[in-house]
């Protein structure tokens, strides 16, 4: 499976945007900490990214 790079720089930017406008809303910087790092926690120890986030999967 090849790397696009453009494919990742622009889904960067996606992320950075989003937590710009969450951040710009109100949501406290470490609720957002919070919330990545539980997400990066889920996703490594399944190894994979689901494709549907579920109260079972958490």
């Amino acid at each position: 499976m090849s790397v696009d790079l453009n494919e990742i720089e622009e889904t960067e930017v996606e992320l950075e945007d989003w937590l710009v406008g969450q951040a710009e809303s109100g949501v406290p910087e470490v609720v957002l900490i919070g919330l990545l790092r539980d997400y990066a926690d889920d996703i490594e120890h399944l190894g994979y990214v689901p494709r549907m986030w579920g109260h079972s999967d958490r």
